[in-house]
């Protein structure tokens, strides 16, 4: 009954979980809303490229391509990192070897295999070998999320709780299997079933073969063991058996630990202990199943439909909507991985900023997150806002990513939806906060005042390394002869607006106007001044260290 009501409810949510996010990957939208694309629009579009597919047969032999060597081999995983590749291919193969060969034995086994039962061999060490596999590649997983530095800065409480809940699956499963080998009770539910002998005289003699070669632990039951009744064992185990149940020794991994629990076997049989495993084992993995379509499991489903497409159209997906649908799934198909991260040039600004949206990994979280309805606050939203424009959009992360994902577009996509929300670059959200400045100044400018005494900022600015330099510049004009923004304007009568005035606001201890110059929140950042001064002053990283200074004096970050 538990069993069947578990499975029921789990199936349902499943399956209520697999049609929302269904639902969500045509309905939803990643960047500023785009009402032309209506549901019905994207379901169509999506179709007519699925029909672009099958109708096509050099597609067809792409597609087929993709599949065996970006999916079931993932040969691309392989070139990137072996490790990795390792850890993927021992879970993948590990996991659907256990779904579909044991998990589902009614509908896959025994429709391949006329002679398949779950403890004939060669299936008892197939079970085995898939079960070693999925651990062998957790045991990898929770090493690199130790050791790798980029991955222990990512990992969350739902990494460690997937992994968890995997272990205890495989655990079980071992546990389950090994307390059924020494279990009594399971070897008289057997007999009662299934044999027919003399239980006066053939039951004791098979019961010293299983003790003696199946490993069976009867407790409260000395069986003496003779040459005899070995014979006699073998000849009704046979008879009965055989066609059944092999030696369990083939179960190379269950096998050793029901030998270890041989001294626990007496209380394991006495109370049944192999049912509470047994509970344990399939609740936990209806749990997963129920678990799946709202956490991280999902990839599984969703992560090889992501490397088809990327494999079939990579970046280059020709319908807008399909464009649209593709990030929502996207998302879904995210492993979590941090390869992205680990590759990311911006990484190392996670240091200084301590900003986790720095990391490309955290914001494709954060961006489903507020995909699938989930708001930020205020501060939360500049800090991402923040994490997002720090991005070079070089699209290496596209380029490395393990699940074919266009990350690339994502970010465009999103940095759009955050100028529309008043939210665009931090460098234009201070240049149009110093315009506004000077707009309130106009008509009540005051004359230039040297002022008495050392000025902090200016002191801080000698003594940094960036600008210890900047008072020997003799005013030749060099920089403002070299800037390609002063060239494009052909203004520098305007204060601001060119590199020397800067400097010298600075040497005459003005900083404030100085960091309200224009010329700071337009430059390119191409070097051009600092690489021509014959006195070797650094502008550029002044203005950079300017910009930084009027960011933490706005934002306070």
């Amino acid at each position: 009954m538990l069993y069947t009501w578990s499975l029921f409810i789990a199936s349902t949510v499943f399956l209520i979980g697999i049609i929302y996010r269904i639902i969500g990957f045509f309905r939803l939208n990643i960047g500023p809303d785009r009402a032309e694309f209506t549901t019905a629009d994207r379901v169509k579009a999506f179709l007519l490229g699925l029909l672009d597919i099958l109708i096509s047969p050099v597609r067809m032999f792409h597609l087929f391509k993709t599949i065996i060597l970006d999916v079931v081999l993932q040969l691309p995983l392989m070139r990137q990192d072996s490790l990795k590749w390792f850890m993927h291919i021992c879970i993948y193969w590990g996991f659907f070897g256990l779904l579909f060969f044991h998990a589902l034995e009614g509908y896959v086994s025994e429709v391949i295999f006329s002679n398949y039962m779950s403890t004939l061999n060669p299936f008892m060490a197939l079970r085995n070998m898939a079960g070693v596999m999925v651990m062998g590649g957790i045991a990898i997983a929770i090493y690199r999320r130790k050791t790798h530095f980029r991955l222990k800065q990512i990992s969350k409480r739902p990494d460690y709780l997937a992994i968890v809940l995997i272990a205890v699956i495989m655990i079980s499963g071992f546990g389950l299997e090994a307390a059924k080998i020494i279990s009594s009770g399971v070897f008289d539910e057997m007999v009662a079933e299934y044999g027919f002998m003399d239980y006066d005289e053939e039951l004791p003699a098979l019961k010293a073969v299983w003790q003696e070669e199946f490993n069976v632990y009867f407790p409260g039951e000395p069986i003496p063991v003779t040459p005899e009744l070995m014979e006699l064992g073998w000849m009704v185990n046979e008879d009965n058996c055989a066609a059944c149940h092999a030696n369990p020794r083939w179960a190379f991994v269950s096998y050793p630990v029901s030998i270890a629990m041989k001294p626990v076997a007496g209380f394991f049989n006495r109370n049944r202990l192999d049912l509470l495993l047994l509970n344990i084992h399939f609740l936990s993995c209806f749990f997963a199943l129920a678990y799946l379509p709202f956490s991280k499991f999902r990839h599984i489903l969703t992560t090889p439909i992501s490397l088809i497409v990327s494999g079939l159209a990579g970046q280059q997906i020709k319908r807008n909507e399909n464009k649209a649908t593709r990030r929502v799934f996207d998302l879904s198909a995210c492993i979590q991985c941090g390869t992205c991260t680990s590759h990311c040039a911006v990484g190392p600004l996670y240091e200084i900023f301590d900003n986790p949206w720095v990391f490309p990994s955290e914001r494709v979280i954060r961006i489903r997150e507020s995909a699938w309805g989930r708001p930020m606050d205020k501060e939360s939203r500049d800090a991402f806002s923040q994490g997002s424009f720090l991005c070079t959009m070089c699209n290496k992360c596209s380029q490395v990513c393990s699940a074919g994902m266009n990350l690339q577009d994502i970010w465009k996509e999103t940095r759009d939806q955050l100028a529309e929300e008043f939210l665009p670059d931090p460098v234009i959200r201070i240049r149009e906060l110093c315009r506004k400045k000077q707009s309130q100044k106009v008509g009540s400018k005051a004359p230039v005042v040297l002022k008495a005494g050392k000025n902090p900022v200016v002191e801080s600015l000698k003594k940094s390394l960036q600008a210890g330099a900047f008072s020997q510049c003799y005013t030749c004009l060099t920089c403002t002869s070299t800037c390609p923004v002063v060239g494009i304007t052909d203004e520098i009568r305007e204060f601001g607006s060119a590199p020397h005035q800067v400097i010298h606001a600075l040497i005459l201890g003005q900083t404030d106007i100085a960091k309200d110059a224009s010329i700071i929140w337009n430059c390119l950042t191409c070097y051009k001044c600092q690489e021509n001064c014959p006195q070797g002053v650094r502008i550029t990283d002044i203005f950079y260290q300017l910009r930084n200074m009027v960011h933490q004096q706005e934002f306070g970050i």
